[in-house]
């Protein structure tokens, strides 16, 4: 993490009359019904004595998270709970994936997308669109750094590139003198463009695709064109590069390809959130487009993940100081212990990553509240087992603060949550109702909510 709790206490400001807001999502901690948990959801079945007292004492609901069918991502989620409206504002994953790893040239033609590194075999036809899920870091910084080296494209074109948590990277390409566009298609198989949004495809193709342009523009075909340039001469050097052979002849297969998504050459406009809601706001998140987020609307950030080799319970420990110094009105945390089960289709680890969210944070959290705090827990977005992809299903969010009556519910999941309480339908009016809750901004701002 980058910042620290003597840091935070340094400049605290003069105490709230209205406490703080503190809201904590679990990546991916939204789920259906699993046969192998007997029926209930990971929510349902993990051990979570501290959720279940919120439940007592506050109020629950079960949000969409953007609606439409739409499946969040976590940059998508954090939009929407701190309270702008991901169908109004959002302008694609890339954009800020790429803000976020400072990837944006100002001055010139900027896109960036998300990519996989992924398995191909041409003579079998078979993608694996995340194998790579088994690299290591070493491994990927390994094959980022080489692609860096070797890989070049053609003209006044130059292009920036990341890897993290384990398959993921970004990709921006940047020129002073090319028009560029975001307006082209996915390489990979799995995703497809619904406005600003990349869907899941239930059934992927089996191939990976040419990127093509989406619209009929000079800067569209170039763009297009610079992709399939990319991930060919990308895929040129991946081949044969020492980790792959080594995965080889330990039976593992080569992340051999690169697949490209969710690409944009426009960065979405968001208001301050200080002069929107009056208040001052602080991101801990675990992604750089949380990070672009955070720029965007002038909130403080800080990468806030496990350490190499850190256990969630030494990471928890660590954070939970800081973010209790965090001199913001509104503070926003993002854990993500429950979605890689949730994507590798473990149901039982999943359970196990929520129980140690409850009994690790949450517990610890609770008691150190203030009597004028509000705490919210919810979810950025649902990754069910049984799926193994982001869905667009509703998520739970349980609410306790002084201002909150408690609606009767005495546990916490998803059908338990379907029955309470909360007025809100949508994620991106929870924070207007809440701090229309606890009284008006100071004369900074005047919110708008979604």
């Amino acid at each position: 993490m980058n910042a620290s709790a003597s840091e935070h206490a340094a400049t605290a400001a003069t105490p709230r009359p209205h406490g703080r807001i503190i809201m904590v999502a679990l990546c991916g901690g939204a789920d259906r019904p699993i046969a192998a948990l007997g029926g209930a959801t990971p929510f349902e079945a993990a051990p979570t004595p501290h959720l279940d007292q919120l439940a007592r004492s506050g109020q629950l609901g079960l949000i969409d998270v953007i609606g439409g069918g739409i499946p969040p991502e976590s940059d998508s989620g954090a939009m929407a709970l701190l309270g702008y409206d991901p169908m109004v504002h959002y302008t694609g994953r890339g954009p800020l994936e790429g803000l976020g790893m400072d990837f944006w040239d100002a001055d010139g033609a900027s896109v960036a997308f998300r990519i996989n590194f992924a398995s191909w075999n041409p003579e079998t036809r078979r993608l694996d669109r995340r194998t790579s899920r088994d690299l290591s870091d070493d491994e990927l910084a390994e094959l980022v750094a080489a692609i860096l080296t070797e890989v070049e494209l053609d003209g006044d074109v130059t292009f920036r590139l990341t890897g993290f948590g384990r398959h993921r990277g970004i990709l921006g390409i940047v020129s002073r003198t090319v028009a560029l566009s975001g307006r082209v298609g996915n390489t990979d198989p799995g995703f497809v463009n619904q406005g600003a949004f990349g869907v899941p495809v239930a059934v992927p193709g089996a191939v990976p695709l040419p990127c093509r342009p989406l619209v009929d523009d000079e800067a569209a075909a170039t763009t297009a064109r610079l992709v399939d340039q990319f991930v060919a001469r990308s895929a040129a050097v991946l081949e044969s590069h020492p980790v792959n052979v080594a995965r080889r002849a330990n039976g593992r297969r080569p992340a051999n390809l690169v697949l490209v998504r969710d690409g944009g050459d426009t960065l979405p406009v968001l208001a301050s959130f200080t002069e929107e809601r009056g208040r001052r706001a602080s991101m801990y998140g675990q992604v750089p487009a949380e990070r672009g987020l955070a720029k965007l609307i002038g909130a403080t950030f800080t990468l806030a993940k496990n350490a190499r080799g850190q256990s969630d319970l030494d990471f928890y420990t660590e954070l939970l100081p800081i973010l209790l110094a965090d001199p913001a009105d509104v503070i926003f945390v993002h854990l993500k212990a429950p979605d890689e089960p949730g994507h590798d289709g473990r149901p039982a680890d999943k359970v196990d990553g929520i129980a140690g969210i409850d009994h690790d944070f949450l517990g610890p959290l609770l008691s150190m509240l203030g009597p004028t705090d509000t705490l919210v827990v919810t979810c950025d977005h649902a990754t069910p087992c049984e799926v193994g992809l982001h869905s667009s299903d509703p998520v739970p969010v349980v609410v306790v603060g002084p201002d909150i009556v408690p609606d009767g519910c005495t546990s916490f999941g998803e059908r338990a949550a379907a029955a309470g309480g909360l007025p809100i339908k949508r994620a991106c009016e929870l924070l207007p109702h809440l701090l229309g809750l606890i009284g008006p901004p100071s004369p900074r701002g005047v919110g708008r909510s979604c």
